[in-house]
């Protein structure tokens, strides 16, 4: 063959092992963002289980204490009050080997059960090592562009405008799960309308400030998903690296790549400069 040919194939080889490269990495990207929205279904579905526990701890520590008020009255003939009190306290103990193998810090036996959350204030056992401290938290954004919006929706005759006010009312108020209620609303209702993502951003703020860290994880995620570059993208992953951190304090790597993409999307934006913060923060403990 001549020589011109053999180049030809050379060049024909190559090119076809660029693309097959391009595609494998392509294949490599919708693999990684398939496994984290299945990772995030799972701390949210983690998370509504340890409520349920939570829940069902709270109703059995009521029974026993309706019981014991009941055997202290009643004197020597309480002795089966007492063996259902023991045998609920043996189901309780089993609820608390539960739910200390799920998401969240556990209370000390006796402690109340609405002490259970995912941050630890107990100090830990002499000789174990304490998780790391949570980082010094940037104020958010949200109050400030709230006033904002709510100025803005005086003169506004957007479709579902008044849902839209209602919602950021609630908002205002501290009343949270009716912003949500509100947000949740507009959006099904009008979700072509441009006060949409406004809508999913301020509602995902208003299940962090209400506690629900892994709802809001997820609201933030699909926020930015829809609109990588939108006008609340940035403040929407520093707040979802801040709701991981809530969530598990001492594991911080959905927190990390939450910053780092933050960082890497947005720059020179005040949200990536906090988010470098963070990071900084993260890296000296």
């Amino acid at each position: 063959m001549p020589k011109t040919n053999w180049t030809m194939v050379v060049v024909a080889v190559l090119a076809a092992a660029f693309t097959l490269a391009g595609c494998a990495d392509q294949g490599d990207m919708q693999q990684l963002n398939k496994n984290e929205f299945t990772l995030r279904g799972m701390i949210a579905a983690d998370r509504q289980q340890l409520d349920a526990l939570k829940a069902q701890v709270a109703r059995q520590n009521d029974q026993i204490e309706e019981l014991q008020h009941g055997a202290g009255t009643a004197g020597g003939t309480a002795s089966g009050a007492n063996d259902r009190i023991a045998s609920l306290e043996a189901e309780v103990k089993a609820l608390q080997a539960g739910m200390a193998a799920a998401p969240g810090a556990m209370p000390p036996p006796g402690a109340p059960a609405d002490s259970v959350g995912p941050v630890a204030s107990a100090p830990p056992p002499a000789g174990v090592t304490a998780p790391p401290a949570t980082p010094a938290e940037i104020a958010p954004t949200w109050p400030a562009e709230l006033d904002q919006e709510i100025a803005a929706a005086a003169t506004s005759n957007e479709p579902g405008i008044k849902i839209y006010r209602e919602g950021l009312d609630a908002m205002k108020a501290g009343k949270y799960p009716l912003a949500v209620a509100r947000f949740t609303k507009l959006q099904h209702t009008y979700p072509k309308s441009p006060l949409s993502a406004p809508a999913e951003y301020f509602a995902a703020n208003a299940l962090f400030e209400n506690g629900s860290y892994d709802q809001a994880v997820l609201q933030f995620n699909d926020l930015v998903g829809r609109s990588p570059k939108g006008k609340y993208s940035g403040a929407a992953l520093l707040r979802e690296a801040q709701a991981f951190l809530k969530m598990n304090p001492s594991d911080r790597i959905d927190a990390r790549l939450t910053l780092e993409r933050l960082i890497a999307d947005h720059p020179g934006t005040q949200e990536a400069a906090s988010a470098d913060t963070m990071m900084k923060d993260l890296a000296s403990d």
